[in-house]
């Protein structure tokens, strides 16, 4: 005959200590807060492997890829063509300076192709001498692909006194090459007189 064994009760004290003892242990020991940040990196990492995933399965990814090198080619390009053309004018303005004889101080001639009415060629003249006073003065280093923004900022950058001198005539000097009316008789007096600073005799003195 077989005798029904039940098993023993277990007294609800019992069950709650046992419970309140896990509870207790290390693995349990977490603040909300650091649940709440593992949540967070969980959710964010399992985002991330998501997006991955979904990104090198897309059927156009290569495509993606290839135009955003174009994009980067593009741009080398364009900054390569910008900084051509930036050094075609420059020359450009140094071959209409040859006005200038050998040896010539490029103040006296530009006086003389003032007088002679090649306004523009005189207005480089002009821009020549400054250049050169500048290089004596304070040292720049002149570059045919510089403009005079550039050595007006590197001007700046060393604090020289002849930051505002040079960017009022440098201006005036862009107004009379490149402005739409052309370079007259008025904005030669006018470029004489800004570049008074850097003449000779105002060197001199």
């Amino acid at each position: 005959m077989l005798i029904a064994v039940q098993p023993p009760a277990w007294p609800s004290s019992a069950v709650h200590d046992t419970i309140a003892a896990l509870a207790r242990g290390i693995e349990y020991r977490r603040s909300i807060r650091q649940s709440l940040l593992d949540r967070a990196f969980l959710w964010v990492s399992q985002a991330i492997e998501r997006l991955v995933g979904f990104i090198r399965h897309l059927p156009s990814s290569r495509a993606i890829g290839l135009t955003i090198l174009g994009l980067i080619v593009v741009t080398i390009v364009a900054r390569l063509v910008i900084s051509a053309l930036a050094r075609d004018e420059t020359g450009a303005r140094a071959r209409r300076s040859r006005g200038a004889r050998a040896g010539e101080d490029p103040f006296v001639a530009a006086e003389r192709l003032a007088a002679e009415g090649r306004f523009e060629d005189a207005a480089h003249a002009l821009y020549h001498g400054v250049l050169l006073a500048l290089a004596r003065s304070d040292r720049i280093r002149l570059d045919p692909s510089k403009t005079s923004g550039d050595y007006a900022r590197e001007l700046r950058a060393r604090s020289s006194s002849s930051y505002q001198s040079f960017r009022a005539f440098s201006r005036r000097f862009d107004v009379a090459v490149f402005g739409h009316g052309g370079c007259d008789a008025a904005l030669i007096d006018d470029l004489r007189r800004l570049a008074t600073p850097f003449a000779p005799r105002a060197r001199a003195a």
